[in-house]
């Protein structure tokens, strides 16, 4: 549509303004198109560059937070490594050390027979005439089988001879070990047998 002009005498056709260009030959039209799209580039390369520059100056204050930020991390890092490199280090590896013993012999009694299922076991073996006082055992340690003390008083010697082969034939017993000494006397014999422990 062709544009309107105004004058204070009226409105007017203008019907030069969209033919202007038309007016000129090919080339000078192709150097104006060439001229507009590299006016139009050049600004769009201008705007470009500042749109880059202003990221880069807005990163900065993110680039000088997150630098402070990683170097007091080091500084802590730092710090915690002298802490732990002190004396504090060698005490504490010292405790670690008692802690692992004492784990492993935990682990070591774990698997060790229980001191009671053993003495369950042997108040099972049948002893008429036999009075039992007391029990001390020693666990299985170092290839060494575990000792078991049977204390107590017999009524007589056949019966505390019974009982020391009773405790002999048991499945849970390498030896029943008894002093000749305790068959001194006829009645009321106080004894103490050995029992070697089967593994």
């Amino acid at each position: 549509m062709p544009r309107l002009s105004a004058s204070r005498f009226g409105t007017t056709f203008n019907p030069m303004y969209n033919e202007l260009t038309n007016l000129l030959p090919q080339e000078r039209q192709s150097a104006l198109s060439r001229d507009y799209f590299l006016r139009l580039s050049v600004v769009g390369v201008v705007l470009l560059c500042i749109l880059t520059l202003a990221a880069a100056v807005l990163l900065v204050p993110t680039y000088v937070f997150l630098a402070k930020s990683a170097n007091a991390k080091e500084i802590r890092l730092v710090t915690i490594k002298s802490a732990l490199s002190s004396a504090n280090e060698t005490e504490l590896s010292a405790r670690l050390a008692a802690l692992s013993g004492d784990a492993a012999i935990l682990t070591a009694l774990a698997g060790a027979p229980s001191a009671s299922a053993i003495i369950r076991t042997v108040l099972v073996v049948s002893r008429p005439g036999i009075t039992l006082s007391g029990f001390a055992y020693t666990p299985t340690a170092n290839n060494v089988p575990g000792i078991l003390t049977i204390s107590g008083t017999a009524a007589t010697r056949n019966a505390l001879r019974s009982y020391q082969l009773a405790l002999q034939g048991a499945p849970f017993a390498l030896s029943a070990a008894l002093p000749v000494s305790a068959y001194a006397n006829d009645t009321n014999i106080t004894f103490t047998i050995t029992v070697t422990l089967a593994p």
